[in-house]
Protein backbone atom coordinates (compact mmCIF):
# COMPACT_ATOMS: atom_id res chain seq x y z
CA UNK A 1 0.00 0.00 0.00
CA UNK A 2 1.48 3.32 -1.08
CA UNK A 3 1.75 6.50 1.05
CA UNK A 4 -1.11 8.08 -1.53
CA UNK A 5 -3.34 5.58 -0.74
CA UNK A 6 -2.53 5.24 2.70
CA UNK A 7 -2.88 9.14 3.32
CA UNK A 8 -6.12 9.10 1.46
CA UNK A 9 -7.49 6.24 4.00
CA UNK A 10 -6.23 8.56 7.01
CA UNK A 11 -7.99 11.40 5.43
CA UNK A 12 -11.70 9.71 4.71
CA UNK A 13 -11.20 7.82 8.48
CA UNK A 14 -10.65 11.49 10.12
CA UNK A 15 -13.48 13.10 8.34
CA UNK A 16 -15.90 9.81 8.82
CA UNK A 17 -15.00 10.39 12.90
CA UNK A 18 -15.78 14.12 12.51
CA UNK A 19 -18.80 13.73 11.84
CA UNK A 20 -20.04 11.19 14.09
CA UNK A 21 -17.87 13.49 17.10
CA UNK A 22 -15.48 10.56 17.44
CA UNK A 23 -11.75 11.07 18.51
CA UNK A 24 -9.08 9.46 17.36
CA UNK A 25 -5.44 8.86 18.21
CA UNK A 26 -2.53 8.04 15.45
CA UNK A 27 0.54 6.71 16.11
CA UNK A 28 3.38 6.53 14.10
CA UNK A 29 6.38 4.51 13.73
CA UNK A 30 9.03 4.62 11.52
CA UNK A 31 10.59 1.11 11.54
CA UNK A 32 13.31 2.56 8.17
CA UNK A 33 15.99 -0.87 8.87
CA UNK A 34 14.25 -2.54 11.57
CA UNK A 35 15.33 -5.93 10.17
CA UNK A 36 18.90 -4.83 10.45
CA UNK A 37 18.82 -3.71 14.29
CA UNK A 38 17.63 -6.70 16.01
CA UNK A 39 20.20 -8.55 17.77
CA UNK A 40 20.47 -12.25 17.20
CA UNK A 41 20.42 -13.33 20.65
CA UNK A 42 17.15 -11.14 21.20
CA UNK A 43 15.11 -13.05 18.41
CA UNK A 44 16.40 -16.32 20.18
CA UNK A 45 15.61 -15.20 23.53
CA UNK A 46 12.44 -14.22 22.22
CA UNK A 47 11.21 -17.36 20.21
CA UNK A 48 12.31 -19.28 23.86
CA UNK A 49 10.03 -17.24 25.75
CA UNK A 50 7.40 -17.84 23.32
CA UNK A 51 7.47 -21.62 24.05
CA UNK A 52 9.25 -22.39 20.43
CA UNK A 53 10.97 -26.03 20.22
CA UNK A 54 13.99 -26.53 21.69
CA UNK A 55 14.83 -28.16 18.27
CA UNK A 56 13.76 -24.92 16.30
CA UNK A 57 15.40 -22.87 18.43
CA UNK A 58 19.04 -24.97 17.60
CA UNK A 59 18.35 -24.68 13.83
CA UNK A 60 17.94 -21.01 14.06
CA UNK A 61 21.02 -20.70 16.65
CA UNK A 62 23.09 -22.67 14.19
CA UNK A 63 21.61 -20.64 10.66
CA UNK A 64 22.68 -17.62 12.70
CA UNK A 65 26.00 -18.95 13.57
CA UNK A 66 28.89 -17.81 11.86
CA UNK A 67 26.80 -16.06 9.44
CA UNK A 68 29.13 -13.89 6.58
CA UNK A 69 28.80 -11.94 4.31
CA UNK A 70 31.23 -11.13 1.25
CA UNK A 71 31.18 -7.46 -0.36
CA UNK A 72 33.55 -6.99 -3.76
CA UNK A 73 34.87 -3.26 -3.29
CA UNK A 74 37.28 -2.87 -6.28
CA UNK A 75 37.60 -6.60 -7.28
CA UNK A 76 38.80 -6.86 -3.57
CA UNK A 77 36.45 -9.89 -1.53
CA UNK A 78 35.66 -8.21 2.13
CA UNK A 79 33.80 -10.85 4.01
CA UNK A 80 32.29 -9.43 7.34
CA UNK A 81 30.61 -11.14 10.13
CA UNK A 82 27.15 -10.34 10.53
CA UNK A 83 25.99 -10.14 14.24
CA UNK A 84 22.64 -8.41 14.42
CA UNK A 85 19.72 -8.48 11.93
CA UNK A 86 17.54 -10.98 10.32
CA UNK A 87 18.35 -11.96 7.04
CA UNK A 88 16.08 -10.15 4.83
CA UNK A 89 14.48 -12.19 1.85
CA UNK A 90 13.73 -15.13 3.97
CA UNK A 91 10.19 -16.19 4.38
CA UNK A 92 10.77 -16.56 7.81
CA UNK A 93 12.33 -13.19 8.56
CA UNK A 94 9.25 -11.17 9.23
CA UNK A 95 7.88 -13.74 11.96
CA UNK A 96 11.34 -13.92 13.59
CA UNK A 97 10.80 -9.75 13.67
CA UNK A 98 7.71 -9.57 15.15
CA UNK A 99 8.41 -12.62 17.60
CA UNK A 100 11.53 -10.33 19.04
CA UNK A 101 8.74 -7.45 19.24
CA UNK A 102 6.11 -9.19 21.06
CA UNK A 103 8.99 -10.14 23.97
Amino acid sequence: MGVESVSSKLILLCQTLIEVSRELCLTFINIKKAFDSVETEAVIEALCKQDVSTQYLNILSELYKGFTIVITPFYNNVRINVKRGVRQGDTISPKLFNASLEN
